[in-house]
Parts: C-alpha cells; sequence; structure tokens
C-alpha cells in the first residue's frame, strides 16, 4: 500500500490526543493536533469535523464557520457551523438551520442521553441536542412557531436538557412542567432488562408437581424461547456433542442426568425436587417399550409449527449404531424421570389405571403404528428443567408416548422484565429535581413570584442555598418590589460566590431603588475586579452615575454593556431611563425599542414605551404598550395602575375604576393604587367609597401629605369641617412646601364646590 494514503491504525491515535487534549482543557495542543491530523487525512471529513470543533473552543467562530460551510451532510460538521451562525447573528440563523436540515435523516432519531459516562462518548451530536439548537436559531430569528416546536422535540427526547426548557420559557408558552420531567419510554428501557432466572427460581411454586394440563401447558411453553408451542408428540433431539457429557455422568453415577458444565452437578433425588417432582417410596416397575418418537431440532430457537407424529417420525434421520447407544442411558434416566410422579397413577379418560394393566396387545398396536391424533405426549421433565434452571440446552432423550390428560396446575410464569433499582433510583431522583426547580422557574418566568418562592424555599437546604437558586429567590423578591428581603439573599450570593457575575445587573439596580450609593459604587468596584469585559458590570458603574444623576456617564456605561452583549436587553432599559430622565425622548424610544429586539417579553422596555408615549400626550399608544407589559407581567400592579392612569387622562373613569381595582387586589398594600382608585370614586361621586379607601390608605402611608390633603378636600365635600381643618392641617406640617397653597384651600371650606386644584396635587406628587 502506498505510504501517501492515510493509515486507519494512524488517524485513530492522532483523534486520541485530540480528544484528549479536549477533555483536559489543552485547547492549543488540540487545535496543533488537529491541524496535524488534516495535513494527514485531508478528505477525511471527521477529520474536518474535529478541527472545526478546536476552533470553535479556541473562540474563532469565523474560522469554524468557514471551515464547516462545504460539509453540510456531515452531521458534526453542520452541527458547528450551525453553532457559528447562532454566535455570529446577522441573519445568518437561516444558514444554520438549513444546514442542519440537509443532514436531517442522519441525525433523526438518534440519541445518545445515556451513553455519556466518565469513560465513554458520542463524537456526533443526537436528535435531542440538535432539536435544542434548532430552538435557539429559531428563537433568535423572531420564529417562534418553529422554535416553541422544536425546544418541545428536544424536551421529548431528553428532559434533562435544561437549555430547552429555558428556551420553551422565554417564548412565554403556556406548559405544564409535570409533563415535562418525567421517565420517557428510552429511559424506562434503560433501567428495564429482562431477568428470567430471578423468577425460574421460584418455579417450585409455580408446578407443585407433574399434573399439568397440557393446554395449559402448551400455552405458557411457547413463551419460553427454547421451547415449543405445540401439543404434538415431540422429542427434543440433543446437541452435537453433549453425549459425551452424558456419558462421563452417566459412568460417575449421575443417573444420565446429563446437564451443562456451567450447571451445579446434583444428585438424583436433589435434582428431581428442583424438577419439581414427588418421588415415590415404592420403586417403579419396568419400563415400558418404547417406540421411535419423533425429534426436533431445536438449535434454530424458532417456534415450530404443529405436525402429527407421523409426518414427524418420516423426517428423522437414521441413526448410528454409537448415537443409539450413547441414548440409551439417558433413555433411561428419562423414564424414571418421567414415571417417578406417574408410576402407578396414569390419568386414562378421567380414570386412574396401574401402568402394570396396561394391555400386551395395545402396547403391541403401538409399536406398530404412529400415534392416534388424540394421543399428545410432552416431554415434561425436560421442559420443567428448563423452565426452572433456565438452561438452553434440555436434557437429552427420546419421549415415552403416554396417553395422559393432565390435571390442574398452575401456569407457569413467563419471564418477568426486572428493573435496575439503582438506575431507576438516578433517574427518578434528577428528575424530581429537575422538576421542582423547572416549576419554581416556570412560576417566576411567569411572574408568580410567590408561588416561585414557596418551590424555591421546599428545596434542601444544600440545594437551595446554591447560587443559581438565590439569584432566582433574590429575583422574585425584586419583582415583588420587596427590595429589603432581596437584598439579604443577593448578599448571600456575594458571600457565597464572589466571582459572580451574572444576575448582578439587578442587584445595582435593586441598591439604586434603596438609594444605597456607597454599596452600589462598592458593588461595581468589585465587578470589575472580577471582570471588567462583564456586561453586568458596566450596569452596576452606570447604576452608579445614575444614582448621583450623572446622566452622561450613566448612559456611557449602559452603551458599553450592550457592546459587550447586543442580547443584554436590560442594559437598553436602562439606556432608556436615562433618556428619560433627561427629558431626551426620541432616543429614549430607541433604547426601548431595542431591548425590546433583543428581548420581546423584556416587560420593563414596553413599560418604557408607554411612559414616554404617555409624557408625550400619546396617550393610545401609551395605553396599548401598557396593556402589552401587563400581558408579560400580569401580577404587576404598577402596570395594571398605569393603564388606568392613561384611561383616567382620558376621562374613562369607569375604565380607569376597574384597573384601580384590580391593581389593588394584586397588591393589598399598593399605596399608589389604593390613592389613584380613591381620586376615581371621588370623580364619579362614590364619597363614601372613597372615603373608605383613604382611611385604608391613611394607615398605609400615614406620612404622605398627598392623602391627608386629598382627605380634607373629601370631608369639605361632605360638610365635615371640623376633620377637614383637621387633616389639611396635618399636610402643611408634613409638606411645608405647599403652605399657600393648601392654606388657600383652607380659607375656601365654605365652598362646596369647590373644583380640584391641579397645581397641589402637581406638587404635593413631586414632594
Amino acid at each position: 500500500m502506498s505510504p501517501s494514503i492515510p493509515q486507519p491504525h494512524i488517524i485513530t491515535q492522532y483523534r486520541n490526543q485530540i480528544w484528549h487534549s479536549l477533555d483536559n482543557n489543552l485547547i492549543s495542543t488540540a487545535l496543533f493536533t488537529a491541524e496535524r491530523l488534516q495535513a494527514y487525512d485531508p478528505k477525511g471529513v471527521d477529520s474536518v469535523h474535529l478541527l472545526a470543533l478546536c476552533y470553535f473552543r479556541d473562540g474563532q467562530i469565523k474560522t469554524a464557520e468557514s471551515l464547516t460551510r462545504g460539509w453540510p451532510k456531515h452531521v458534526g460538521c453542520a452541527y458547528i457551523y450551525a453553532q457559528c451562525c447562532l454566535e455570529l447573528g446577522g441573519g445568518r440563523q437561516k444558514d444554520g438551520v438549513a444546514a442542519l436540515e440537509k443532514c436531517k435523516g442522519q441525525w433523526n432519531g438518534t440519541s445518545s442521553w445515556n451513553k455519556h459516562t466518565d469513560t465513554e462518548r458520542r463524537v456526533l451530536p443526537d436528535a435531542a441536542s440538535i432539536w435544542c439548537l434548532l430552538g435557539k436559531l429559531y428563537h433568535t430569528d423572531g420564529r417562534q412557531k418553529q422554535s416553541i416546536e422544536a425546544f418541545v422535540q428536544a424536551v421529548k427526547l431528553n428532559p434533562f436538557i435544561w437549555e430547552a426548557f429555558e428556551g420553551l420559557l422565554d417564548t412565554g408558552i403556556k406548559l405544564r412542567v409535570n409533563n415535562i420531567f418525567k421517565q420517557s419510554p428510552e429511559m424506562l428501557a434503560a433501567v428495564v432488562q429482562t431477568n428470567p432466572t430471578s423468577i425460574q427460581e421460584d418455579a417450585s411454586a409455580s408446578v407443585p408437581s407433574l399434573h399439568l394440563p397440557l393446554k395449559a401447558a402448551s400455552e405458557n411453553i411457547h413463551q419460553d424461547p427454547f421451547s415449543i408451542s405445540t401439543a404434538s408428540t415431540i422429542a427434543i433431539k440433543p446437541e452435537p456433542g453433549l453425549f459425551t457429557k452424558l456419558n462421563e455422568s452417566i459412568s460417575n453415577g449421575l443417573g444420565g442426568g446429563g446437564l451443562d458444565a456451567d450447571t451445579p452437578i446434583a444428585t438424583r433425588d436433589s435434582h428431581d425436587n428442583m424438577m419439581g417432582i414427588e418421588r415415590q417410596v415404592k420403586p417403579p416397575g419396568a419400563p415400558l417399550r418404547k417406540t421411535r418418537a419423533a425429534t426436533v431440532d431445536m438449535g434454530s430457537r424458532r417456534g415450530l409449527t404443529s405436525r402429527n407424529a407421523k409426518d414427524i417420525n418420516n423426517e428423522v434421520p437414521k441413526r448410528t449404531t454409537s448415537q443409539m447407544t450413547a441414548e440409551a442411558p439417558a433413555t433411561r434416566r428419562s423414564t424414571r424421570l418421567l414415571n417417578t410422579k406417574l408410576t402407578s397413577k396414569f390419568v386414562t379418560g378421567g380414570s386412574i389405571a396401574d401402568r402394570s394393566g396396561v394391555n400386551a396387545k395395545e402396547r403391541e398396536a403401538k409399536k406398530a403404528k404412529a400415534i392416534s391424533s388424540r394421543t399428545k405426549t410432552v416431554h415434561i421433565a425436560t421442559v420443567a428443567a428448563a423452565e426452572k434452571l433456565g438452561k438452553v440446552r434440555p436434557l437429552p432423550q427420546e419421549a415415552e408416548n403416554i396417553d395422559v390428560t393432565m390435571l390442574d396446575a398452575k401456569p407457569l410464569p413467563p419471564p418477568v422484565k426486572q428493573i435496575n433499582e439503582k438506575q431507576q433510583e438516578a433517574q427518578l431522583h434528577m428528575l424530581e429535581m429537575f422538576k421542582k426547580l423547572g416549576t419554581g422557574y416556570f412560576a417566576l418566568a411567569r411572574y408568580s413570584c410567590q408561588e416561585a418562592l414557596q418551590v424555591f424555599n421546599s428545596l434542601t437546604p444544600s440545594q437551595r442555598d446554591t447560587p443559581w437558586v438565590l439569584s432566582k429567590i433574590g429575583r422574585a423578591y425584586y419583582e415583588m418590589a420587596n427590595y429589603t428581603e432581596a437584598e439579604k439573599i443577593f448578599q448571600k450570593i456575594r458571600q457565597i460566590d464572589p466571582t459572580r457575575t451574572r444576575d448582578m445587573e439587578v442587584y445595582s439596580t435593586l441598591l439604586w431603588h434603596l438609594r444605597k450609593d456607597v454599596e452600589l459604587s462598592y458593588l461595581a468596584h468589585e465587578l470589575v475586579e472580577v471582570d471588567r469585559l462583564s456586561p453586568a458590570a458596566w450596569c452596576a458603574i452606570g447604576n452608579s452615575f445614575s444614582l448621583q444623576k450623572d446622566h452622561e456617564q450613566a448612559l456611557k456605561c449602559f452603551k458599553r454593556a450592550t457592546q459587550l452583549d447586543p442580547k443584554l436587553a436590560y442594559a437598553f432599559t436602562l439606556q432608556g431611563h436615562e433618556h428619560v430622565s433627561s427629558e431626551e425622548y426620541d432616543k429614549a424610544l430607541v433604547a426601548y425599542r431595542s431591548a425590546v429586539s433583543a428581548d420581546s417579553r423584556h416587560y420593563n422596555a414596553w413599560y418604557g414605551l408607554g411612559k414616554v408615549y404617555e409624557k408625550t400626550g400619546k396617550y393610545e399608544l401609551s395605553e396599548r404598550h401598557f396593556k402589552t407589559a401587563a400581558q408579560i407581567n400580569p401580577t404587576n400592579s404598577v402596570l395594571v395602575c398605569c393603564i388606568g392612569m392613561v384611561l383616567e387622562k382620558t376621562k374613562n373613569y369607569k375604565g380607569a375604576l376597574a384597573q384601580y381595582d384590580l391593581a389593588c387586589k394584586l397588591a393589598p398594600r399598593s399605596a399608589l393604587s389604593r390613592f389613584k382608585k380613591a381620586r376615581t370614586l371621588m370623580a364619579l361621586g362614590n364619597n363614601l367609597a372613597a372615603l373608605q379607601e383613604l382611611q385604608i390608605l391613611k394607615d398605609l402611608a400615614p406620612d404622605e401629605a398627598n392623602v391627608h390633603y386629598t382627605l380634607g378636600r373629601l370631608y369639605k365635600t361632605l360638610k365635615d369641617r371640623t376633620n377637614a381643618i383637621k387633616h389639611f392641617t396635618t399636610a402643611l406640617h408634613l409638606d411645608p412646601k405647599a403652605n399657600q397653597l393648601i392654606k388657600g384651600a383652607m380659607e375656601t371650606l365654605e365652598d362646596a364646590d369647590m373644583e380640584e386644584d391641579s397645581e397641589v396635587y402637581r406638587l404635593l406628587e413631586h414632594s
């Protein structure tokens, strides 16, 4: 063979070294060796796949994409190419999808979820992994329907692919978590194994004696691959070379009970007991004269069709003298086994007859003629031995032609499927853990924060006190506006993992809401030290500048975060907030729209768009965007209240009241929702209901000047001058800046039809 032809064993050596380097994260070594393999085997598509994989792991995405573009029919190359398209973006997702679709016939239906161990691997991706990648490609390309279908296929094949589950949550569809994290047919097949010997150990309980109904025997025997599904006259032909073992066992005094070499040797009595035979104290009579029984070759292990004895006898090959000599002891052993229980009892036509009473003339007729069609012989001893001991090779013996009808006996149980308990336990443990985490994460994705907290807190302490779970708990408290508890959780995360940067943009915004400037600056400093290229670090720096009212520097930091991660919608939203603070509404709209493009379910961006349109007087557009945000996060009372505020400004007081009422139900302790509801009730003339809401609000926010001013106005309308003066005075003490306006309201207490002083409300709301 020409030395220029690549040799398989040399290629194998290269591949082994490459995988060793990849497994040990020696990327440079792996890449160097893969280039050598590609040079040695330039036409090998597997060599191209390995080289592209090394480039991808090394971060050379464009090189890997260029290398695999010309190999769309190889599953490994197509998979890497699609991953490169996902990373590069820019409309290349369609190319990645097309590459995977071209080789679908090779990967569709494949599964290797349980074939990866510490010592084994599957080089090429299976169907579940590819469906998950397709889901990501469709999602980033904006094809939500195809994305959902792909993610569903992935979790059906392998529910342990968490990325596919997260992908489903990102699409916002409703799903049943319990139907995802359950054992698939492949999982069940992996833990179930057929183990006939476990049942056969108790065969004596199922076959207490030889009183087996022939029909029942024929129905149960066929379930054993080494038995015959017929009730015809049957004798089993021994396998070649077995007679030597029989002769050796006979010479050792075993009575012709030849068994396989791996079978424990037993005495005749113990052997009979294992086969469920009750021996008689009285020695058996002389054996019957035997006719030549038909033999059937069992070597093929296939079911046989019923044939009468005459047809079978015609097929029996002639035996040599040596074979007949070798079979003689086995035949005598068979007679003894068969007749131990039936020595003096044969059931013939329902009556019991002694064996010695068999008519000699009838025996001669049996010898001369074939067995009648009604005569049915089953080699019971052999079948019992096979069922009990589970041996492939039956006893080599000829069946005696006995005219019997076997009586009631319990049918033999078929071989059972036994479950690998350890593997079953491992699967169920992981599925239960994934189910709990999936249930909590699903509740959080739907902003059912209280339910999510209950699920996460039900975990064991070791599982709950992990950064991933704690970050979700902190996020739940943050969404509930319980900033104090959220801060405690994020502080715990910082203690457990000081190097964690993921989700820290939420923590920095939380500190911004709490107005903790020092803690926010310290967090930003820590994150930059850990990873100065982390988007979360730049978000923290931006929030720190924003808290100091330095909007220009804050904007620069937020823009840097979006440069590092164009998919971080939250950074775009923070940009929009800064533009709104600077009253740059056009730029704010651009930033919010960029956030929606990065994540269509980022409700904060939809809220920002609604707020901009509200400030610019476009109430219809504002209402539409607020409703979109509320559809994504239906449990947020602020969003519902914003819808009511827009409706109130368009004089739709009834619609606004419905929104405020819903907001109060979602957050009973929300001062803003209850205050807006009270004012709307006053506008509708329902003063008594408004008074009830304001009294509740006074207990919730006793130091709010606006609440006391509104109470003063309401009591003035109800002509309760005493309470009106009381609350006006309280409002004056709480907000001295509105001194002149509040005094003016007090001086006009006698005017029953005094209209709302909008300037007072404007001043109080911004105080």
